[in-house]
């Protein structure tokens, strides 16, 4: 877009509002916040102990949807901007993986494999610092406990620090790519427009979202209420284990069904191409591959007898972990690559923000000199963090993490926005830290691995964000404010739940089997002692070559792969492959039943998590209460 063109769109879009802005933050807003922290989110929780997936994209709906539905039954619908607010902070609200984070920190360092590795003859386990995770003091059973305070108190200042970053990068960049060079932005506009039809003027819609979650509550008493207030399981969670049945003829082989409502859902709300691509993923290493590397004797550890987990787990420490790393690092990577010129016209356009005095921005811009001050806060803010925690770190690596959370925080979302405002995907690129990390030879072992760090990738998402809120006239600052509402209220709630829970059951255990944490404790392992067995530039290098030719297919054949998703799939379990594609199948029965299922799907998906979300919640009170009842005191 030439620039006479830009002006000319510019004025075009400031001359179409008409509409008063509105501040999006109400007392009904504020009350779907404490709903989804003290509802909805020991729903999320007990769902990733039982499956170790964040299902927070198929269920923030549940919140949303539920409120708009009793506001349109009070004659009182929600505004187009209350809508819009909850759909941002809802799963903000659902927060409470940070809190999750302190119980698998405390895991890792006392887990057996970290014990028995050895770096220059001390315990891996005795070199992780206690600002990471407290020494140990036995089973955990709740988190309210002095020992976590500064843990704790790092994950928050971090993530203060971040949403300083994420905030005002996503400012400057939707400045830039909605004034300055005018970007079309579709998530927006779909989002601006569901903002608009949760209104619920439309009887219909509510019959099918009653339908849905009675459904799904139905169906989360078999599979969630009886393990947990019975402690008897009726359909293994999280899925049915056939390896038993396949290890016969194709040694070191997955193969199994996940029996998780959610991740069958999932299937309704992904293109077919994306499912089947992460199935085909999944199969060629988990079903085809690996028999050839027990072959080969490259899965040492295989042993006839194990698990689909167990199998699932050895096969990504023995072999793939590296491979999987690369895909993930060259998917991501590639199509950022493809056109350099963004890097060199968006440095240049965003000369023009400070010149402008932003007055086509409702309430006015802040100024660059402001949101760069923002930005500094947050991205040198962790390193001195990092300097206090490590006081004899080098001036190399300090160089290395002003690079990292200084220059790629802004350079990736500077390209991510561009994609996203063009594309409507969000190209993440993993393991860029670590990356790093060996690139700069960082010590084995360090407490440098274990440092948190604010490497933003989020400021993409903010930019579309600002762009829906003026589609919708809400008011950012309200936004903003109802944003750090959800976070400090998940963030208390997440402490009362996990604490919650604890007491109820060990984690691992049989009623929260947690099945990836002993993985990933593999790999954060393999990272800190072995660096360079997962980021090999070989490997690396070959997997880029791959992805590159896969990517020529993409592009340049009408066959509708999608390379980022066979990336995925090589990293994702059987049987969640499996189960999302036969939602997705599913999906297109009820698609040639249904007139209005491209609408309507979002509302079934809606539905059943609230369904579900109602049946666990009831479920955990429950279990709490019979767990105090059964107490000796």
């Amino acid at each position: 877009m030439t620039e006479k063109n830009t002006e000319i769109a510019v004025s075009n879009t400031s001359d179409l509002p008409s509409e008063k802005f509105e501040s999006g933050l109400t007392w009904r807003v504020g009350l779907a916040i404490v709903y989804s922290a003290l509802i909805i989110q020991p729903s999320a929780i007990y769902l990733y102990f039982v499956t170790n997936q964040w299902f927070i994209g198929a269920v923030l709906n549940t919140t949303i949807v539920l409120f708009a539905v009793l506001a349109k039954m009070a004659d009182n619908p929600l505004s187009k901007q209350e809508v819009f607010i909850m759909i941002n902070v809802t799963s903000t609200a659902l927060g409470m993986e940070m809190i999750v984070a302190l119980v698998f920190n405390y895991y890792l360092r006392f887990h057996p494999t970290t014990q028995a590795t050895t770096i220059d003859g001390v315990s891996l386990s005795a070199l992780i610092p206690d600002w990471y995770a407290p020494e140990y003091f036995g089973p955990i059973q709740s988190i309210i406990n002095p020992v976590f305070i500064l843990p704790l108190g790092l994950l928050i200042l971090n993530a203060l620090l971040g949403k300083a970053t994420d905030i005002s990068l996503g400012i400057v960049f939707n400045y830039l790519y909605t004034k300055v060079e005018v970007l079309p932005f579709p998530t927006a506009e779909v989002e601006a427009e569901r903002s608009k039809s949760l209104t619920w003027e439309d009887k219909r819609k509510l019959q099918i979202f009653s339908l849905s979650a009675i459904v799904a509550s139905l169906l989360g008493i078999i599979l969630y209420a009886f393990p947990l207030v019975m402690e008897t399981t009726l359909i293994p969670l999280p899925w049915l284990d056939f390896n038993s049945s396949i290890e016969g003829f194709l040694p070191g082989a997955s193969f199994g069904i996940a029996t998780d409502l959610i991740a069958f859902a999932t299937g309704f709300i992904l293109p077919m191409n994306v499912v089947i691509c992460i199935l085909l993923g999944s199969i060629v290493v988990n079903i085809v591959v690996n028999p050839i590397l027990v072959a080969n004797g490259l899965l040492p550890r295989w042993e006839k007898g194990m698990t689909l987990l167990d199998t699932f787990n050895t096969s990504q420490l023995d072999f793939w972990l590296g491979w999987t790393v690369g895909l993930l690092i060259s998917a991501s990577l590639i199509p950022v690559l493809r056109n350099p010129r963004i890097f060199i016209k968006t440095i240049k356009d965003l000369r023009k923000l400070s010149q402008g005095k932003g007055d086509e921005i409702e309430g006015g811009a802040p100024k660059l000199s402001v949101l760069l001050a923002f930005f500094l806060l947050g991205t040198l803010g962790s390193v001195i963090v990092a300097i206090i925690l490590i006081p004899d770190l080098s001036f190399r690596l300090i160089i290395i993490l002003v690079i990292l959370t200084v220059g790629w925080s802004f350079l990736s979302s500077l390209a991510m926005a561009y994609a996203f405002g063009i594309t409507a995907n969000l190209p993440l690129i993993p393991y860029i830290k670590e990356s790093a990390f060996v690139a700069a030879d960082a010590p084995i072992g360090g407490k440098i691995w274990f440092v948190p760090l604010v490497i933003s990738q989020g400021g993409a998402g903010w930019v579309a964000t600002f762009k829906t809120a003026d589609l919708t006239f809400t008011k950012r600052g309200s936004l903003i404010k109802a944003h750090l509402l959800a976070s400090f209220v998940a963030w208390g709630a997440g402490i009362f739940w996990v604490s919650a829970l604890l007491s109820i059951a060990r984690v691992p255990s049989v009623i929260f089997p947690v099945p990836f944490w002993d993985l990933d404790v593999g790999k954060i392992i393999t990272f800190v002692s072995e660096p360079t067995v997962i980021i090999n530039p070989i490997i690396i290098g070959i997997s880029f070559v791959i992805t590159l030719i896969l990517y020529f297919i993409e592009w340049g054949t009408p066959i509708p792969i999608s390379v980022i998703s066979l990336a995925v799939g090589t990293t994702t379990s059987i049987p969640y492959a499996i189960t999302t594609f036969l939602g997705a199948l599913f999906a297109r029965i009820l698609k040639r039943r249904m007139e209005n299922w491209e609408s309507d799907r979002a509302i079934i998906v809606a539905g059943l998590g609230a369904g579900l979300g109602i049946i666990i919640s009831l479920s955990t009170f429950l279990a709490l209460i019979l767990n105090t009842i059964s107490l000796p005191y």
